[in-house]
Formats: structure tokens, C-alpha cells, sequence
């Protein structure tokens, strides 16, 4: 039995349309399934869990964005059953599908995910009970991350297919005003001080917020969570990292730090917003733990 949770709004309207298309499709190869589609925010969690708890979904397919890839993983996560993950990229950003090699055709992509011509294993970041497949982030990032979901010029730039601007349009915006704080970081039992730091982010892939390479050596399924840490820079110099952090050149930028590890804890000395794959979802201090290959995906 197969479940599909579908955002209508991803993308704005990418996420209906692709469903709308690969319906027909789905039907065709006899597949038996059952369908949702989100109303609202933090329903992707709730249906995916109904899914396989009520109806007895061995496998679902999300489409939409990455904010569907983190509640439907988190659905599954807190069901506590196995369930195999498919995507159909439909959102603004698609960090998760770039970094597993997803197909953005949705048609290839359902195919492919209905046949199981190939299935992986992940790693799967934890924090406070929740999971995130890409990244958790504390500071300037999360900031960012939450003005760029709100933001009425990110439904324009959809519109435009340039829904990716998004992020870099909220880093200039949040660059004025965001305040650097001092961190107490703890790798694996071992502690780093830093000051004045911007952000910091565990990272599962090489890449968030559109494409950015913030993490340029992270993959999904080595058991360990990677690390950037910018601390003491200008605004300046803070803005030409992020510049680099698209080609993941910022590894050798002197203000930039990185580590890595199965155990993190971050604390600071006032507190700082967290984003889980883009989702604004507390403040810190925080612990972040890695689950390894805790989740199959279908590719």
C-alpha cells in the first residue's frame, strides 16, 4: 500500500500541478494507494502518520518542497514503524532532492520510486524529539530562514520560477539587523568557545537554502553530522562568505569553521532562533544527535 501526502501550495502551485500530472500515471501502473493533500502547516507530519498507523502504508511519496520532505520524515519518524520515502520535487528550494540526485521530472520521479529501482539509506538528524533529513541551524541562518518563508517576494519569485532568490533576498534583508552572540559548542564530548558568532549549522548534506553549499563535504549516509561555524566577522565579510557558500569556496575563509561529529551541543549566551530544514522550531541551546542510516529512500 502506497501513500501520497501532496502540498498543493508548494512551489507556489508546483506541488497541485505535478500531482494533477502524475495522477493519471499512478493509476496507470495499477498501483494501490492512498492520497492526502495539506492543509495547512505541520499536516504533512500528521497525515504521513495516519498513513501508515491507520491505513497500513508501507511506502510514501511526498510532493512538494523540502518543508514536506522534513513533516512527512517526521510523521514516519514519529509513527515508529518502517516506512520507505519517495519524493517528487515540487518546491521553491528542492535541497533534498538535488542532494540524494532526485529527478525534478515528475513523471521519471514517480516512475522511478514506484518500480524501487534503487532504495538507500540515510542518516537523519535529532533534535527534541523531532528529525530533520538536511540541516539544523542556529542564528543568522535561522533568521533567515524564517523572514524567507514569510516573505510576500517569495510567492512573486515563484511565479517567476525564481523561488531559490528567496534566501539570498532574506540574507541582505536580515543582515541589518541580526546580532552575532557568543557560543559554547560540544563536538563529541569536546568543547569550542567562539564569539561573536553568526551561525551555526549541522549539517546532513552539502547543501540548503536553494543550492547553497554550506557543508560542501557532508553526505547522508557516513554517520556523522558536518559543521559551519561563522563567528567574528563584519557584515562585510559575513556577505562575502555568503557569497562563496554557493561554490563552497567559504572553507577557506579565515572567519569560517568546520567540524565534525555524532553528538553536538549548542549553547549561547543569549538565545538564538533553530530551524530544522528551513522550519523555525525553538531557540537554543540545543543538542543535535545523529540517527544512522535510520530512513530508506526510494531514488
Amino acid at each position: 500500500m502506497i501513500g501520497f501526502v501532496v502540498n498543493p501550495v508548494a512551489g507556489n502551485g508546483k506541488g497541485k500541478r505535478a500531482w494533477e500530472s502524475i495522477e493519471p500515471v499512478v493509476k496507470g501502473l495499477g498501483a494501490v494507494f492512498s492520497v492526502r493533500e495539506t492543509s495547512g502547516e505541520g499536516e504533512a507530519e500528521k497525515l504521513a502518520k495516519q498513513l501508515i498507523q491507520k491505513e497500513g502504508v508501507n511506502k510514501i511519496i511526498a510532493v512538494g518542497g523540502d518543508g514536506t520532505v522534513h513533516g512527512v520524515l517526521n510523521g514516519i519518524y514519529q509513527s515508529g514503524q518502517a516506512c520507505k520515502f519517495g519524493l517528487v520535487p515540487a518546491g521553491s528550494g528542492n535541497d533534498f532532492a538535488r542532494a540524494h540526485g532526485i529527478v525534478r521530472d515528475p513523471f521519471v520521479a514517480v516512475e522511478r520510486i514506484l518500480s524501487e529501482k534503487e532504495e538507500r539509506r540515510i542518516d537523519l538528524l535529532l533534535m527534541n524529539g523531532r528529525i530533520a533529513a538536511n540541516s539544523i541551524g542556529a542564528g543568522f541562518d535561522a533568521q533567515v530562514a524564517k523572514a524567507a518563508e514569510s516573505a510576500k517576494y517569495k510567492t512573486w519569485l515563484n511565479r517567476c520560477g525564481l523561488g531559490r532568490l528567496a534566501y539570498p533576498i532574506s540574507v541582505l534583508l536580515e543582515l541589518r539587523t541580526f546580532r552575532p552572540a557568543n557560543l559554547s559548542l560540544q563536538v563529541d564530548g569536546q568543547t569550542i568557545d567562539k564569539t561573536g558568532v553568526w551561525l551555526v549549522t549541522a549539517a546532513n548534506i552539502a547543501n540548503y537554502g536553494g543550492g547553497m553549499k554550506i557543508c560542501p563535504m557532508a553526505v547522508a549516509d557516513d554517520g556523522l553530522a558536518d559543521l559551519c561555524v561563522i563567528s567574528n566577522a563584519s557584515r562585510a565579510e559575513l556577505l562575502r562568505a555568503f557569497l562563496k557558500v554557493y561554490t563552497g569556496t567559504h572553507v577557506t575563509h579565515p572567519k569560517v569553521s568546520f567540524y565534525r561529529g555524532r553528538q553536538i551541543k549548542i549553547e549561547t549566551a543569549v538565545p538564538l532562533m533553530v530551524h530544522a530544514d528551513g522550519e523555525v522550531i525553538g531557540e537554543t541551546p540545543v543538542q543535535v544527535d545523529i540517527l544512522p542510516g535510520q530512513q530508506v529512500i526510494l531514488v
